[in-house]
């Protein structure tokens, strides 16, 4: 089997087993305070030891880092969080990047349930923030945001946003700002201390899965969604996932730059390796490869569906994603390929590769002959040509068709 879906999640390093193998059999105390027995000892020097580790990842106070179960809750606890600890106010507004991940949407939509405003921000082709639009909104005197939340590195298109900018733009205003940092963890440098809250996770850096954090700017006032004991600073009731946040420390530890030279120079290769055996296909997002996640590809390819691809790969033991709508069970187009600009029609055909340091550029040449073989046989079933595609172009400017409208405002996500 060859995996290549290494943005979804990643194979866990023997290592990284290794260092949480105690915390499973010997050291079986949660962590304690330095009254309680060796063990409760032991397992709180584990903790504070991993919490530093991961702090110093991203230039933060460990006491700022909170551990979570991963992704979902860090994004669920600092967009409720800071809505809840909020709601008397009479701002009420929350703003994200319309390419955010379905964890911060969906947590937008239940607080528009619940009566807050939120708003989209506008992105280009390549995935990037509308600058304007973000300034036009984070200095509006009608209506302050509570927070401004944007992902660093987009897991569909690779986009890498600069954060500093966003930031600054944010703080001029004294807006908050939330990045989801969950895909750029440890690949590209992040200076976390320039936001006021950052998500983090560990089972893309071939470490455990159920693990996370969320830095928080020291005085930011957030509500806890997890009530119970005193655990992380008070603001995550129940006992920490000790093995799974030790091995979240030594997968940080482990991936070094070095690895990201090795993935990045796969990811080249591919991206040639591709032009040189696929016909009709499109980059998504930034075609400047230093703009873009180091381990990241991803295309649409003409005239063929990427849950076909998907399915096709799959019998042959090559594992990769699509953001087709199929694959998202879901009857419509990515909301983040509609986003950029791409046709609805034309974004059926997605296909998203992530390498890991486990890949090798034979595995790579496997996958671009058998893709070769896949897409030139579906090409020959499929009624869509260039020539369809020219006409179904046509219709749209005469309005036989409707025209796509790639920024939705956030009523149109909705289920």
């Amino acid at each position: 089997m060859v995996y290549l879906d290494n943005n979804a999640s990643t194979r866990v390093d023997q290592a990284v087993i290794d260092a949480m193998m105690p915390y499973f059999t010997d050291i079986v105390s949660p962590p304690s305070s330095d009254y309680g027995h060796s063990f409760g000892v032991e397992a709180k020097t584990a903790l504070d030891s991993a919490r530093e580790i991961i702090a110093s990842k991203i230039n933060v106070n460990p006491s700022d880092i909170i551990f979570t179960s991963g992704q979902a809750e860090s994004n669920n606890f600092a967009i409720k969080g800071i809505a809840y600890a909020n709601r008397d106010k009479e701002e009420n507004l929350l703003v994200a990047s319309s390419v955010s991940h379905s964890t911060v949407l969906d947590s937008l939509k239940t607080l528009e349930k619940q009566g807050f405003s939120v708003i989209l921000l506008k992105v280009d082709s390549e995935g990037f923030v509308d600058r304007d639009h973000l300034r036009e909104i984070v200095s509006s005197t009608n209506k302050r945001p509570l927070l401004v939340s944007v992902p660093h590195g987009n897991v569909e298109i690779g986009t890498l946003e600069n954060i500093e900018e966003i930031a600054s733009i944010c703080h001029e205003f004294n807006v908050p700002i939330h990045v989801e940092a969950t895909y750029s963890f440890c690949k590209v440098p992040l200076d976390a201390s320039a936001t006021d809250m950052t998500t983090i996770t560990s089972h893309l850096i071939h470490g455990p899965k159920g693990v996370g954090a969320l830095y928080i700017r020291k005085g930011l006032k957030l509500q806890r969604l997890i009530d119970g004991g005193l655990q992380e600073n008070k603001k995550r009731g129940g006992t920490e996932n000790l093995p799974g946040i030790v091995g979240f420390a030594k997968a940080a530890e482990l991936y070094t730059p070095e690895i990201n030279k090795i993935t990045q120079k796969l990811r080249d290769y591919l991206w040639n390796v591709f032009e040189q055996k696929i016909p009709d296909f499109q980059v998504t997002g930034p075609f400047d490869r230093d703009k873009r996640l180091p381990n990241h590809f991803s295309v649409v390819i003409s005239y063929v569906e990427g849950e076909s691809i998907l399915l096709h790969l799959d019998i042959l033991d090559f594992m990769i994603a699509t953001g087709s709508a199929c694959s998202s069970k879901q009857l419509k187009a990515s909301h983040v390929l509609s986003a950029i600009g791409l046709p609805t029609e034309v974004s059926h055909g997605s296909v998203r590769v992530g390498v890991s340091k486990f890949n090798t550029q034979e595995e790579l040449d496997q996958f671009v002959n058998h893709l070769a073989s896949i897409v030139a046989r579906l090409r020959e079933m499929s009624p869509m040509n260039a020539e369809f595609m020219r006409e179904w172009e046509e219709m749209k400017a005469q309005g036989v068709v409707p025209k796509d409208n790639h920024h939705h405002e956030f009523e149109d996500l909705e289920e």
